[in-house]
């Protein structure tokens, strides 16, 4: 069996989601689902780029460590941005207004940053993979020529 390039534990490790970092939330800001969710949503954005693959979560390429980490992050910031959009709201009294949610810019901002690393890098690295694959020798058919017999003999030309 494969074992994932980036477990959900990793990336809660790079994004410091844990328990006692959380103050505004309880528990994790990302369960394992909506990590797995993600990892699978950032892999199918590096397929579509061309040249286009067809590499799982279990065969993502081994260099791409950093960019399908980074490819996950723009997914879950994106889906958490969304979230916060439906939530958010305002509160009026007395002629002050206090905004109840206004996470949703800066998860926006940091679902754009990881997505601008994800493109750059998935790109690079698609041309890197798609260069390396072209080495090796092109065959041409006039290799099998014997250039003994192609020449022209002076004897058979005419005077």
């Amino acid at each position: 069996m494969s074992v994932p390039l980036i477990t959900p534990d990793e990336v809660r490790e790079f994004i410091a989601d844990y328990v006692e970092n959380n103050h505004l939330i309880d528990g994790v800001e990302f369960s394992d689902t909506r990590i797995s969710l993600a990892t699978e949503l950032a892999v199918s954005e590096f397929n579509m780029i061309p040249p286009a693959q067809a590499v799982s979560v279990n065969t993502f390429i081994r260099q791409g460590k950093s960019i399908l980490m980074s490819g996950i992050l723009w997914k879950l910031f994106s889906g958490q941005a969304a979230m916060l959009a439906r939530n958010t709201m305002s509160y009026s009294d007395g002629g002050i207004s206090l905004p109840i949610e206004e996470r949703m810019q800066l998860y926006q901002s940091l679902a754009a940053m990881f997505q601008g690393e994800f493109m750059n890098s998935a790109q690079r690295l698609k041309q890197y993979l798609n260069l390396e694959s072209g080495w090796g020798y092109v065959e041409s058919d006039y290799a099998n020529i014997d250039r003994k017999s192609t020449r022209l003999n002076s004897s058979h030309m005419p005077h």
